[in-house]
């Protein structure tokens, strides 16, 4: 299996969730060498190798960055795809659902606005909600990309960013309800 240094690999999205990054990084950091290891050998981060043979996460952003924080230099990588000799790199990266240009206020941006590593991703504080309601039953987890970034958009519409900065619990609470409502159900992972 190929390791890659975290820092070498670049985004495909503008943010994440912190309270997910922090979740893997405890959850990191309880482990032996080699119990990470065997981890993280089992969920390689997930990339596309793009031009001047560029690694770009298109997969467990949330990890590289905990990985990141954690101290570890190298990972391992799973080629997905390779567009290293395209002429039509970002437009097969959007074709493939391998991007997501959205940024932490829920704007779209220019793909070259995209952060050089981990470091640069932003916190998106919907982006953590989703996470924490899907850990506790509010949609299903499933294989649509960016789907808890869907999920986030519905919630930003419809719970104040000051409500979750006052009381995250209680916007869990809250999201959660909606989650039973009709509104989001042609999100990935509704449950009827």
């Amino acid at each position: 299996m190929k390791h890659v240094n975290v820092l070498d690999m670049r985004p495909t999205q503008f943010a994440l969730g912190l309270v997910d990054v922090e979740h893997k990084y405890k959850k990191l950091k309880k482990m032996t060498a080699k119990q990470r290891k065997a981890y993280l050998v089992g969920r390689p981060i997930q990339v596309v190798l793009g031009p001047n043979k560029i690694y770009y996460i298109i997969d467990h952003h949330h990890l590289a960055r905990a990985c990141w924080q954690v101290g570890l230099q190298k990972v391992p990588v799973k080629i997905v795809q390779d567009f290293s000799k395209s002429k039509y790199f970002w437009g097969q990266m959007k074709f493939q659902n391998y991007v997501y240009a959205y940024d932490q206020f829920g704007f779209e941006q220019p793909f070259a606005f995209l952060p050089r590593d981990v470091r640069g991703l932003a916190d998106d504080p919907y982006r953590s909600l989703a996470w924490s309601v899907r850990e506790a039953g509010g949609f299903n987890k499933v294989l649509v990309p960016f789907a808890e970034f869907k999920w986030a958009q519905y919630f930003r519409n419809h719970i104040n960013i000051n409500d979750i900065r006052d009381n995250y619990n209680k916007a869990v609470k809250h999201a959660l309800k909606l989650c039973k409502t009709k509104g989001p159900k042609s999100l990935p992972g509704y449950k009827k």
